[in-house]
Order: C-alpha cells, then sequence, then structure tokens
C-alpha cells in the first residue's frame, strides 16, 4: 500500500496561499475549524504549514495583536516545513504510518515538489480498523 491510497486530494481540502496577508489567513484558518493548514504558493508548490501555534508566537514574540496586521507578514513568514514535512506521493506505508504518529496530518507532494493533498491521522486509523474487522471476520 502507498500514500496514493490513501490520499486527500489538495480540491477537497483547506490550504491557504503563502502570499496571503497573516491577518486574512488567520481569519481563513479560523473559518475552516482547522488548527492547521499547508500552505503552498500559486504555482502549487508546498511551502509548509501554518497553525495557530504560528500565530500566537508571533502576536507574543511582537507583545501585540496588531503584529499580524503588518503589511509585509504574509501566511508563508509563519509556516513551518520542518514540522510538517511532506512524503512523496509514491512513499510507502512504513514512512507514512511513521511520520503520521507525531501529527494530525502529512502532507503529500508529488515528484516535483507539488502539492498533492494530505494523509489524516484519522485516515490510518480507519484503514487499521479495517484491516481488524476483516482479519476478525475471517477467523
Amino acid at each position: 500500500m502507498n500514500t496514493a491510497m490513501l490520499l486527500r486530494p489538495k480540491a477537497m481540502i483547506t490550504y491557504l496561499y503563502g502570499d496571503t496577508s497573516a491577518a486574512d489567513g488567520l481569519v481563513q484558518m479560523i473559518e475552516s475549524g482547522f488548527t492547521a493548514v499547508p500552505v503552498i504558493n500559486r504555482d502549487g508548490y508546498y511551502l509548509g504549514v501554518v497553525s495557530e501555534r504560528d500565530f500566537l508566537f508571533c502576536i507574543l514574540d511582537d507583545g501585540s495583536v496588531d503584529a499580524l496586521k503588518k503589511d509585509n507578514l504574509r501566511v508563508s513568514d509563519l509556516a513551518s516545513v520542518t514540522r510538517f514535512e511532506p512524503v512523496s506521493i509514491d512513499a510507502d506505508f512504513d514512512i507514512l504510518s511513521r511520520r503520521i504518529i507525531s501529527q494530525n496530518f502529512v502532507p503529500v507532494i508529488d515528484s516535483r515538489g507539488m502539492f498533492s493533498g494530505i494523509v489524516t491521522r484519522q485516515d490510518i486509523i480507519k484503514l487499521g480498523i479495517d484491516k481488524i474487522n476483516s482479519y476478525e471476520s475471517k477467523l
């Protein structure tokens, strides 16, 4: 089994563009109901993930909510690729399962670095439950 079989495609998930202002990005993320979302550029390349934590640290570092309103502060300035390292679309299940242990979702990119979508922890757990149920039904 590979990552592509569990992929939630880009068209079906929430993401932000890196050139979105930080203030607008926070509003969009809050409206989506998610606490972290992938960030891509306008060409579709993966830039990282921005989370509530990133917005909060920005505010705390500046000492004011106005930090997010600075004209030049963009979502890409806050996004982290190191906390949400992507996997390749053809990554095997072992690589995917190791990443999902420490994060709620894993970003997926194609061979060109283009953002393809995500695999969620929920998807992995559901797969495990289905496998267990299938195994038990054979007993």
